[in-house]
C-alpha cells in the first residue's frame, strides 16, 4: 500500500469516527443531562420594623344651591385646617389640597337637582411620629367627612434598607434549603445557575400597608393615640443550583 493510500485511509477512518461521535452525541445528548441535574429552591425572609411615614387624608364637605357658594364655603373650612397645620409645624411641601364638585341627583329618577356638593380633600405626609400625633390630635376636632384613619408606612429610604436586608437573608435561606435538600438526596450542591427575583415596580414584595387606628372624639374625651405597631417586609427569591 502506497503512502498516498495510507493517508487517504487515515482521513476516511477519521471522518467515520467523527460521524460516529456526532451520532452518539445526538442520541445521548449529554448536555441535557447536565441541565436536568439542577435543583430549584425558593428562599424567603421576613423583617419586622416600625413605620416611619404617616399619611393623613381628611375630607371636608359643603353643599349649596350653586357651585360657587359650595366651593367658597368648603374652601374656608379647608384653608383654615391648612393654616392650623402649618402652625403646628407642618411644611407646605407636605400638604396637598384638592377641591371637587358634584351635582345632586334625585334617588329614584336620577334627574339633576339644584344642589351642588363641594369637597375639600387634603393629603398630609410626615416622617415624624410626634408630629403625626399632633396632626391626629387636631384633625379629629375638625369633623372630617370620613373620620381620621392615617396610614402608617415606610419611607422610601427605610423600605430600601429593609429590602436589602431581607434580600440577603432570603438568599441565605435558599442556600440553606439547597444544602439540606442535597444532603437528603445524597448529592452535592454545585455552582449557581440562576436567581429569579420579583419584577414589579421595585424589587420587594411587602405586606399590605397598615392603617393606624384613631379614636372618635365625638363619643370620648380621651385624646386619640397613634398606634403603628410593627409591619413586615417579606422578600422571596427563586434560586437554581447545579447538583452533582
Amino acid at each position: 500500500m502506497t503512502a498516498v493510500n495510507l493517508r487517504l485511509d487515515f482521513r476516511l477512518l477519521s471522518l467515520l469516527l467523527l460521524i460516529i461521535i456526532i451520532v452518539m452525541a445526538a442520541l445521548w445528548r449529554p448536555w441535557e443531562g447536565v441541565e436536568e441535574r439542577t435543583i430549584a429552591i425558593q428562599g424567603e425572609a421576613t423583617i419586622e420594623a416600625t413605620p416611619d411615614e404617616f399619611i393623613f387624608s381628611p375630607v371636608y364637605e359643603k353643599k349649596s344651591s350653586d357651585s360657587t357658594t359650595a366651593i367658597s364655603e368648603v374652601s374656608k373650612v379647608g384653608n383654615s385646617v391648612v393654616a392650623k397645620l402649618k402652625g403646628l409645624g407642618i411644611p407646605e411641601s407636605s400638604i396637598t389640597t384638592n377641591v371637587t364638585t358634584q351635582k345632586g341627583y334625585k334617588p329614584l329618577t336620577g334627574e339633576e337637582t339644584e344642589e351642588v356638593t363641594a369637597q375639600f380633600s387634603l393629603t398630609i405626609t410626615v416622617n415624624d411620629k410626634n408630629l403625626a400625633q399632633k396632626i391626629l390630635d387636631y384633625l379629629v376636632t375638625t369633623g372630617p367627612l370620613y373620620g381620621v384613619s392615617p396610614q402608617s408606612l415606610f419611607t422610601r429610604e427605610t423600605r430600601k434598607k429593609l429590602e436589602n436586608s431581607a434580600r440577603g437573608k432570603a438568599l441565605s435561606n435558599a442556600r440553606d434549603k439547597a444544602d439540606q435538600t442535597a444532603r437528603e438526596l445524597e448529592v452535592k450542591v454545585g455552582k449557581l445557575i440562576s436567581v429569579s427575583e420579583p419584577q414589579w415596580g421595585g424589587p420587594i414584595p411587602l405586606e399590605e400597608e397598615g392603617v393606624a387606628p384613631s379614636r372618635d372624639t365625638t363619643t370620648s374625651s380621651t385624646p386619640p393615640v397613634l398606634l403603628t405597631g410593627e409591619q413586615e417586609v417579606t422578600y422571596t427569591v427563586s434560586v437554581t443550583f447545579q447538583i452533582r
